[in-house]
C-alpha cells in the first residue's frame, strides 16, 4: 500500500522537488484497503435488489443462437411497405406445412400467388407484432418451387418481419438474408407468383435476430415455437413482493382488505362492479423502485384482469405504455404480462358473466435481470453524490438484458452513443466482458452490412456520424479497462474501414461535412439533432477524439504504419478545428455546451480557449444553461468542466441535475431532465426524442454518466493501456472531506483512500500485482 499524506500540494513540491506534478510508482501487490471491508459490511445505498448476488459465468452455459432474423429492407422509413419472397423447393407435397409469421407493424401473407391470411389491426392485449400466427399451410404447397411472400407495412420508427417454415417436425426455412426484397408492389399482386422474376430484387437486410432489437423482450413472442421471451442462459429471475398499495378505486364495485398485498399470505377480495359498468373496481401497486419484468397475479377463481404498467404512477394510469394488458385469469394459476421496465401496475376487475366477485392471492413481479456483481465501489463525505453514483450503477443494471439496451422500457435497442455511457459505467462497476463484447460487435456488424470487414461499412454505426465515433471511443474504454486483445484485434479491419468511411464524409477544409447525408444527431437539444451547422462542429470535434482513440488501438495492436497514418489525420482534423470552428472574437468553439464541451473532452481547445469556454459557455448559470440538453451530453459537460479545472462547480451540477431527479423520486435515471421542468405530474412533462410525455423513459443508460466521472474524476482512476498495465491516478476531491472507493481491473482491485483536515491531505492506494500505476496528489494537473 502507498500511503502519503502532505500539508499542501507546494509544499509536497519543495519536499520533493523531482515530483514535478506527478509521482511514478509500480507496484506490486499489498492488502486492501479498510474501504474494502466496509464495502463488504455496509450495504451501499443502491436500490438493485440483486447486490451481491453471483455473476454469470458465460463458459458454463451455452448460449443458442436464434436463427430466424427480423428482415425489412435495408433502409427503414415511416409509413413504408416492402415486399419480401422466399422461393423454395419440394421433392413431393408435404403431408403437414406450419408458418410461423408476425411483422411490425403489420402484414398479409401470400402463398403461391394466394392471400392465406392477415394481421390485425388492433390488439388488447400487448402489440400487434408480440402475437405470432401458427398458420397451417398444407394445402397451398406443391412439389416443385414453391414461394412465400409477405407484404410488411411499417407505421412508424423500426420494422421487420419475422417467419418460420416448418415440414412436419423439420424446420425448413426461416426470414433471413436469402429472402429477397422489393418496392411497395401497390395493387398488384405478381411479385407473390411462383413465376415472378425477383432477380433485381436485393437480399432481405436482418434488422436483428430473434433474441435482439426491441422485439423479443418487450412483450415477449408469444407463439413462436420454443421461445420465451427472457429464457436466455444469461438471464436470471427473482420473485418481489409488492412493496405498498398507493391508490385503490371502488369505482362501482368494492375492494376489501387492499393492504393484504403488503402481507404474506393474506387475500385481497374484489366485488365485481356489474357487466358494462364504466366503473370498474381497481387499484394501483408500487414495487418500491424501476424494475425490469413483468407483472403475475394468481386468483383463486376464473375472470379477467386488466394490468396497465407505469415507469410512474401517473403514466401507469393515465397512460400506460402498450396499453392495457388483459389477462385471462385460470383459477389458481399465475397469469402474466408480457415484459416490460416499470415501478407501478394499475389493476383494474372488469365485470364478467356470473362473477361476482374475484379473490387475489398474490400480485408480484417476476424480475428479469442480467446477474453480474458490483465489483467497483463509491464512497464520499456528500451522501448524496454517493447515492448518486450507485443510482448510475442501478440504470446501467436495468438496461443490462438480452443486449445492453439504451432503456428496458423504450427503445430497447443498442444505441452506440448511450453505450459510450453506459459502457463506461459497467466496465467501472461490474468489469463485464460478456453482453460487453457481444454488443460492441453486434452494433458494427449491423453498420457493416454483411459486407467483409475490410470493405466499408453500409453505413454509420447506428446510421449516425458520431456513434461511429462513439464505437471507436468505445471500444477503446472497453480495452483499457479489459484488455482483451484477442477481441480486440478482431476489430482491427472494422475500425480501418470505419475511418476510411469518414475520410469520405469531409470536405475541402478538412471538417465534417456529412456528404452520406447520415443524421448527425448530438443531442436532442434544439440545433443538434438535424443537419446544423452546429451538429456538424460536434460531431467533427468527437472524430477529433475518436481518431485519436484509434490510434491507441492500433499501437496496441502493433501496427504501427497505420497508427502513424492515422495520427497525422488525427493531426489535420484538430487543425480543421482550430482554423474553422473557433469564434476568433470569443475564444470559444460558439455558444453552446455541446460544441465547447466536445472540444475540451476531444483535446482540441488550447488552454486559452478552455478557459473562454467555461466562462462564457459552461460555467453553470452561464445564458446556455437555459437551454435543453439531455443528460446524455450533459455527461461530456461535466467531464469538460472538471478537465478545465472546475471540479468544485461539476460537484454542484451533479448535486442540483441528477440530484435534482432523485429529489423528485427518481430511483433510476431518466432520458430527459430539466431542473426548472414542471414538477406535478412530472412525468407528462419530461422532454427527449423530438417530443413530450410519459412515453421519455425514467430509466436511460445514457443519463449514467456521473458514475463514471465520480470514478474517474475524483478518485482519479484512468488505465491508460489495455487492462490497466498502466494506470493514472490523480484524485480531486473539490469541495468533499474524504473519498474512497474501489476500481476493478482484470487482476484485482484498486483500492483508493483520500482524506482532507485543515490543511493535510492523506492519500492511501493499493493496487494488484502487475500494474503500474503514475499517481498525482490532489491539485495536480493531469489533462485530460
Amino acid at each position: 500500500m502507498l500511503s502519503f499524506a502532505s500539508q499542501t500540494h507546494r509544499r509536497m513540491q519543495r519536499l520533493i522537488p523531482a515530483l514535478s506534478g506527478l509521482l511514478s510508482v509500480a507496484f506490486l501487490s499489498f492488502p486492501l484497503l479498510p474501504v474494502s471491508a466496509v464495502a463488504a459490511t455496509k450495504r451501499p445505498p443502491t436500490l438493485d435488489p440483486t447486490y451481491g448476488g453471483p455473476a454469470y459465468n458465460p463458459t458454463s452455459a451455452h448460449v443458442p443462437g436464434q436463427e430466424a432474423s427480423w428482415i425489412w429492407a435495408e433502409k427503414t422509413e415511416d409509413n413504408q411497405s416492402v415486399a419480401v419472397r422466399r422461393a423454395f423447393t419440394l421433392a413431393t407435397a408435404p403431408k403437414n406445412a406450419t408458418l410461423y409469421v408476425t411483422a411490425d407493424d403489420y402484414w398479409t401473407l401470400f402463398i403461391n400467388g394466394q392471400q392465406v391470411d392477415k394481421s390485425g389491426t388492433v390488439s388488447t392485449s400487448g402489440p400487434l407484432w408480440s402475437h405470432v400466427h401458427r398458420i397451417d399451410i398444407t394445402k397451398y404447397l406443391v412439389a416443385g418451387k414453391n414461394v412465400i411472400a409477405v407484404l410488411g407495412v411499417n407505421g412508424v420508427h423500426v420494422a421487420g418481419v419475422l417467419a418460420r417454415l416448418d415440414i412436419g417436425k423439420k424446420e425448413l426455412l426461416f426470414t433471413d438474408t436469402q429472402w429477397k426484397v422489393g418496392p411497395d408492389p401497390g395493387a398488384s399482386n405478381d411479385w407473390t407468383r411462383v413465376g415472378f422474376d425477383d432477380s433485381a430484387w436485393k437480399p432481405a437486410t436482418v434488422i436483428f435476430p430473434l433474441a435482439g432489437g426491441p422485439w423479443p423482450a418487450e412483450g415477449g413472442i408469444l407463439g413462436w415455437p420454443g421461445y420465451q421471451a427472457g429464457a436466455e442462459p444469461y438471464l436470471s429471475h427473482l420473485s418481489l413482493p409488492v412493496i405498498a398499495v398507493p391508490e385503490v378505486h371502488a369505482g362501482e364495485g368494492r375492494i376489501e382488505n387492499s393492504a393484504s398485498l403488503i402481507q404474506k399470505g393474506a387475500s385481497l377480495v374484489v366485488h365485481l362492479a356489474p357487466v358494462g359498468a364504466k366503473a370498474p373496481p381497481g387499484l394501483v401497486v408500487d414495487f418500491g423502485k424501476e424494475l425490469t419484468g413483468r407483472v403475475e397475479i394468481e386468483t383463486t377463481g376464473a375472470g379477467i384482469v386488466q394490468v396497465g404498467l407505469g415507469e410512474s404512477l401517473e403514466e401507469a394510469v393515465k397512460s400506460p405504455w402498450h396499453g392495457l394488458y388483459t389477462l385471462t385469469m385460470t383459477p389458481d394459476k399465475k397469469s402474466a404480462t408480457p415484459y416490460s421496465a416499470f415501478r407501478y401496475a394499475h389493476i383494474v376487475f372488469p365485470g364478467a358473466p356470473g362473477t361476482t366477485e374475484t379473490v387475489v392471492k398474490n400480485i408480484s413481479i417476476d424480475h428479469l435481470y442480467y446477474p453480474v456483481k458490483y465489483r467497483g465501489s463509491f464512497d464520499c463525505s456528500d451522501p448524496l453524490l454517493t447515492r448518486i453514483w450507485y443510482t448510475g450503477a442501478y440504470t446501467t443494471h436495468l438496461c443490462m438484458q438480452q443486449d445492453i439496451w439504451d432503456a428496458p422500457k423504450r427503445d430497447r435497442l443498442r444505441w452506440m452513443g448511450d453505450l459510450h455511457v453506459s459502457g463506461e459505467v459497467i466496465n467501472n462497476v461490474f468489469a463485464d466482458r460478456f453482453l460487453m463484447e457481444q454488443s460492441l460487435q453486434r452494433l458494427r456488424d449491423d453498420a457493416q452490412g454483411g459486407a467483409p470487414s475490410t470493405e466499408p461499412p453500409h453505413g454509420h454505426v447506428n446510421g449516425i456520424p458520431g456513434y461511429s465515433c462513439a464505437w471507436i471511443c468505445g471500444l477503446a474504454d472497453f480495452h483499457r479497462h479489459i484488455g482483451d486483445y484477442g477481441y480486440l484485434g478482431k476489430q482491427h479491419d472494422l475500425l480501418i474501414s470505419m475511418l476510411e468511411y469518414f475520410r469520405g464524409e469531409m470536405d475541402d477544409q478538412g471538417l465534417f461535412a456529412n456528404k452520406r447525408k447520415a443524421w448527425p444527431f448530438v443531442d436532442w437539444s434544439p440545433g443538434f439533432n438535424e443537419d446544423t451547422p452546429s451538429a456538424r462542429a460536434a460531431t467533427h470535434l468527437f472524430l477529433v477524439k475518436a481518431t485519436t482513440e484509434a490510434v491507441f488501438l492500433l499501437r496496441e495492436m502493433h501496427d504501427e504504419a497505420n497508427a502513424q497514418k492515422y495520427a497525422g489525420w488525427a493531426t489535420e482534423l484538430k487543425n480543421a478545428a482550430e482554423k474553422y470552428l473557433v469564434d476568433a472574437g470569443t475564444h470559444t468553439f460558439g455558444d453552446r455546451r455541446q460544441t465547447n464541451a466536445m472540444a475540451i473532452y476531444a483535446g482540441v481547445a488550447t488552454p486559452e480557449q478552455t478557459r473562454a469556454a467555461y466562462e462564457q459557455v459552461l460555467k453553470p448559470g452561464s445564458p446556455d444553461w437555459n437551454v435543453m440538453a439531455t443528460p446524455y451530453y450533459n455527461n461530456y459537460v461535466i467531464y469538460a468542466m472538471s478537465m478545465a479545472g472546475h471540479t468544485e462547480d461539476t460537484l454542484g451540477v451533479l448535486r442540483d441535475y441528477w440530484g435534482g431527479m432523485l429529489a423528485e423520486g427518481a430511483t433510476s435515471f431518466w432520458e430527459g431532465y430539466d431542473p426548472k421542468g414542471e414538477k406535478t405530474d412530472y412525468h407528462a412533462h419530461l422532454q427527449a426524442d423530438n417530443g413530450v410525455g410519459y412515453f421519455v423513459s425514467l430509466c436511460h443508460g445514457w443519463s449514467c454518466g456521473p458514475t463514471n466521472w465520480l470514478t474517474e474524476r475524483v478518485l482519479g482512476v484512468c488505465p491508460t493501456s489495455g487492462g490497466f498495465k498502466t494506470v493514472d491516478i490523480l484524485p480531486e476531491l473539490g469541495d468533499l472531506t474524504w473519498a474512497r472507493g474501489e476500481v476493478p481491473t482484470p487482476g484485482g482491485t484498486i483500492g483508493i483512500e483520500i482524506s482532507r483536515q485543515k490543511v493535510t491531505t492523506t492519500v492511501k492506494i493499493t493496487v494488484p500485482h502487475g500494474v503500474s500505476a503514475t499517481v498525482g496528489l490532489p491539485g495536480d494537473k493531469l489533462v485530460g
